[in-house]
């Protein structure tokens, strides 16, 4: 059951896009997916079909790391709400903002270790997992990250999103990192979207992630469209969007499956 972050120390670069993308991919392929929504923004639980005040009463993935075991999870679990017949291989762990509260355990021995502790008995229930992250390099990051096989990257072609990219690669390759808290993971792509043609700056940047990543770069890359933003605003799925997105999840799927061989 290999679990996959999807990380930048940069927001609005497309990671909750990319989760969601992937979800429908792999589910389309009759894959069982796990989703965790990490962020206590919970933008992805809104894509899939819950919005803030449904989850009030409910255990979201707050409730699931305070008491940091497998059954707390799984009190926690709703189906994707999409239409598609495939969305029923799509279980969700919501987020509300009640997550932040998590964040000043950070300092609690082995509190690092909370999400992995949840997800490790389970293994076997689903095929893949993929966590959404807050654009921070903090402790909701490392409950990702300790819980991880794989990272995988998110960003935007600009300068900001690009120096985001290479902090996250830098915090996960650090020794004193991977030791202090334990990580086994490894980045095995960066995904670009939201690519505008013809502008240099855009040009540039990819260049830039091209040379500081080189295979780990997954192509193509996702233009910029507002068929895909819509998509977004109506909680579907971005393969909804048309289909030239749909092939470019694809392949992106059929990266991601490469890559964790």
């Amino acid at each position: 059951m290999p679990v996959i972050t999807y990380a930048n120390h940069k927001g609005g670069v497309g990671k909750t896009n990319g989760v969601e993308g992937m979800a429908a991919g792999l589910a389309m392929r009759g894959r069982r997916v796990l989703v965790v929504d990490l962020d206590p923004q919970g933008n992805l639980s809104r894509r899939m079909g819950y919005q803030e005040h449904e989850l009030e009463s409910r255990p979201t993935i707050a409730e699931a790391v305070r008491e940091h075991t497998p059954e707390a999870l799984q009190t926690t679990f709703l189906p994707c709400q999409w239409e598609p017949d495939w969305a029923e291989n799509i279980t969700l762990v919501p987020s509300r903002i009640e997550l932040e509260e998590r964040v000043s355990e950070a300092g609690v021995p082995l509190s690092w270790q909370r999400l992995h502790r949840c997800l490790a008995p389970i293994a076997g229930q689903f095929d893949d997992v993929l966590i959404d992250t807050p654009p921070t390099i903090g402790h909701l990051l490392h409950l990702a990250l300790v819980a991880s096989d794989y990272v995988i990257g998110a960003t935007v072609p600009t300068y900001d999103s690009v120096r985001g990219i290479y902090r996250l690669q830098t915090f996960v390759d650090d020794p004193d990192q991977r030791q202090g808290l334990g990580l086994r993971c490894r980045m095995i792509g960066v995904l670009i979207g939201m690519k505008r043609t013809n502008v240099s700056t855009h040009d540039q940047r990819t260049q830039e992630l091209l040379d500081m990543f080189g295979d780990l770069v997954w192509q193509p890359h996702l233009p910029l469209r507002a068929a895909v933003e819509e998509a977004s605003e109506r909680a579907e799925p971005p393969q909804s969007a048309g289909i030239e997105t749909r092939q470019i999840f694809e392949a992106r799927v059929d990266s991601y499956l490469k890559a964790i061989g």
